[in-house]
């Protein structure tokens, strides 16, 4: 009996680790979403230390815009908050705050809770999926 509670205990401790183990942000997502009424299909760099940069393009009925936005980044207990601190190479100085709703390390799912962009265009919900290092966004129309 306690040789079989020896070896049950390892099993639970792995079980319960692995469950609490939440996958990391960092590296390059791609999303594409729609809110404010525009299309945008954003590459994000998430980088271990604490800073990342945003590459931007937003579909128009003609053409598109890009731009890129760069700062630092802090996560915890699911809570991620983004510092943007340039825009396009100008300074600025925005903080969003999002919600981890799931992430598997492949799809990484969050809301928006707080933030000039929450405020602008309320709770949008992000699908971010993995992408290789140096991704960037592609062509409006190959992603339609």
């Amino acid at each position: 009996m306690r040789a079989a509670a020896f070896l049950f205990l390892p099993l639970v401790l792995v079980s319960l680790s692995a469950r609490a183990a939440t996958p990391s942000i960092v590296g390059d997502w791609f999303e594409d979403e729609t809110y404010g009424g525009e299309r945008t299909i954003a590459v994000g760099h998430f980088k271990p230390d604490g800073t990342f940069s945003v590459d931007f393009r937003t579909c128009l009925k003609k053409g598109f815009l890009d731009h890129t936005e760069t700062g630092q980044w802090t996560y915890s207990g699911g809570k991620l908050r983004m510092t943007t601190q340039t825009n396009n190479g100008f300074w600025v100085y925005d903080t969003e705050d999002y919600q981890t709703v799931s992430n598997n390390g492949h799809l990484w799912i969050y809301k928006s809770t707080a933030g000039s962009g929450f405020q602008d265009y309320g709770q949008v919900t992000f699908h971010d999926v993995r992408v290789e290092p140096g991704s960037k966004p592609p062509d409006c129309d190959l992603t339609s």
